[in-house]
């Protein structure tokens, strides 16, 4: 009987619904790329980490804390050593879809703006079709569907 495996430290607390929930992506060596919000030694943040086959933290691949302070609603996916990691983001104006893409099984990033908007807006959702990452993000206004290459 398989039995839960707690993958974080965090000491995160809501009393409300949990909106941030987290995202889990199969890797190519068997274990998962993670995400979620947590607060941690007194920072609140969105963190990308890598977990073993058992649902451990990886001890070879640090949790880190994603590029941008004010990210939220974060989503993970993963083709073979390829990774995307996707958020959208608020800087007092307006909302920015965002992108960190990896080539090497999530060891280095690189970050990128995809799409941005001023209007009522939901958190976006990646996927893969035909070896591509796709991200859908939606505002009042048009559903947008955005590719992210990642060679």
């Amino acid at each position: 009987t398989a039995v839960p495996v707690r993958a974080t430290l965090d000491r995160w607390a809501l009393d409300a619904c949990p909106h941030h929930g987290p995202g889990l992506a199969a890797a190519s060596d068997g274990g998962w790329h993670a995400v979620w919000f947590g607060i941690r030694q007194g920072q609140a943040a969105v963190r990308y980490g890598r977990l073993d086959a058992s649902g451990q933290p990886s001890a070879q691949m640090p949790v880190r804390a994603l590029p941008d302070p004010q990210a939220e609603h974060a989503d993970v996916a993963a083709l073979g050593d390829r990774v995307v990691v996707v958020w959208k983001s608020f800087d007092g104006q307006r909302f920015v879809l965002r992108a960190w893409a990896s080539r090497d099984g999530g060891r280095q990033f690189e970050l990128r703006d995809l799409a941005t908007t001023t209007l009522h807006n939901d958190q976006p959702r990646l996927l893969t079709h035909g070896g591509r990452f796709w991200v859908v993000w939606r505002d009042v206004q048009q559903t947008r569907v955005e590719a992210i290459d990642v060679p």
